[in-house]
């Protein structure tokens, strides 16, 4: 095994941390980006579909069809993102991200019909997509691995702090002053991030720059391939899990309950974004004292919540039950992170985690096929939700093969 397929850690000339400017920016640039994301996608566009489809058959359909495409965006952004972050820098590809977004989100205010819809919905998803792997690389150059938990901890509860009232204002905006209106406001706010994007200092770093950390981390790590190959598969069954879901998230709520925009915008910002945020900063510290392996078996205490969504009778009841699904699955999100970008070099961490993702859309596009496919010749409304846990169950062999890689000393 080569210098490079070993643990590499980055030691910058600068004290590096994620209480930096760089990285202060970083968390502005993913904030109001995912805001103005989360504002549209959460429950405008899903009720814009069904104004232009009526029927419900045909507009489970083409949920199933938009989550569909938003994977396709994912594995062709993430894949191009990785790879590109790698090359040109983190910072280049946030900022061309950042400048396909606002267009993207402006031209909702005009599209006439389904099949624009889906191409605009493409092109969103794409620039969402296209940041990934240069953020997740950026915040790992700026953190060392004692602390790299709670690093993607504090990451990740800004831009999911973002979630929070984001669906809520955008399903608000669109009962109160039209479907349209949140898109229009929604695109000026993704013009912040564009903005911000321009004060970030690169942090790549050629090969030869990096040096091995001697007993800092355990040394019984993988070689590059084995943690491609394992996560790979951990993100393909992620992805189906989230793929098929997410169609079901909006099914149910809106044609079992009866729910209105506002009110899937509450459940959205309630029971996803406002758990998943108060969950950053704990699993992110459990991380880096208990381990990574841990949070991620821990994890799968989310699963009966899935199958209880689909036995809720109430808003209140449906966002209790996300709230617990959202609360286990995301508690180890800080481990996923830290996990992969432990196990590989500063040099690959952009492709690492494009790869990844761009698998995990595979798994995002099949998702919903499943879902929807068994929502439509099936009576029961169970048995999408029983369906959707096995991905997750599966996960847990591949857990157990990897390496810990949590520090000596926390």
């Amino acid at each position: 095994m080569i210098a490079e397929d070993r643990f590499l850690i980055q030691m910058p000339k600068e004290p590096a941390g994620y209480t930096s400017r760089n990285f202060v920016l970083l968390i502005v640039v993913i904030f109001m980006a995912t805001f103005a994301s989360s504002m549209v996608s959460a429950s405008p566009v899903f009720f814009l579909v069904k104004d232009f489809v009526k029927a419900e058959e045909s507009t489970a359909a083409i949920f199933g069809v938009l989550v569909s495409v938003s994977s396709v965006a994912m594995i062709t952004a993430n894949f191009a993102g990785g790879f590109l972050a790698d090359r040109i820098g983190r910072k280049s590809v946030i900022t061309l991200a950042s400048a396909i977004l606002a267009p993207s989100l402006l031209l909702y205010t005009i599209v006439p019909n389904i099949f624009w819809m889906i191409a605009l919905y493409f092109s969103q998803m794409f620039s969402i997509s296209l940041f990934q792997p240069a953020f997740t690389a950026f915040v790992a150059d700026l953190s060392k691995v004692g602390s790299r938990g709670k690093a993607f901890g504090h990451y990740n509860l800004f831009w999911i702090g973002s979630t929070i009232p984001a669906p809520l204002v955008g399903g608000f905006l669109a009962d109160t002053q039209g479907l349209r209106f949140p898109f229009a406001i929604a695109a000026p706010i993704s013009l912040i991030a564009l903005v911000t994007s321009f004060g970030l200092v690169e942090t790549t770093r050629r090969p030869e720059e990096n040096v091995f950390v001697e007993g800092e981390v355990e040394k019984t790590l993988m070689p590059f391939t084995s943690v491609m190959l394992i996560f790979g598969v951990i993100g393909l069954l992620t992805g189906v899990l989230n793929g098929m879901i997410a169609p079901l998230l909006r099914i149910y709520p809106m044609f079992k309950l009866g729910v209105s925009a506002t009110e899937l915008g509450l459940a959205f910002s309630v029971g996803s974004g406002l758990v998943t945020a108060l969950v950053q900063i704990p699993g992110g510290r459990l991380t880096d004292s208990v381990g990574r392996k841990p949070l991620m078996l821990f994890s799968l205490l989310g699963v009966p919540f899935v199958i209880a969504i689909a036995y809720t009778g109430s808003l209140f009841e449906l966002i209790l039950a996300f709230a617990g699904l959202v609360a286990f699955g995301n508690l180890s999100a800080p481990a996923y992170y830290a996990w992969q970008m432990d196990l590989v070099p500063s040099s690959k961490r952009a492709r690492t985690s494009g790869l990844i993702n761009s698998i995990t859309g595979v798994g995002m596009f099949i998702g919903p096929l499943l879902s929807t496919w068994l929502y439509q010749s099936q009576s029961n409304i169970v048995l999408p939700f029983i369906a959707a846990t096995l991905p997750w169950i599966f996960q847990t062999p591949l857990i157990l093969k990897l390496k810990e890689t949590k520090t000596t000393k926390p």
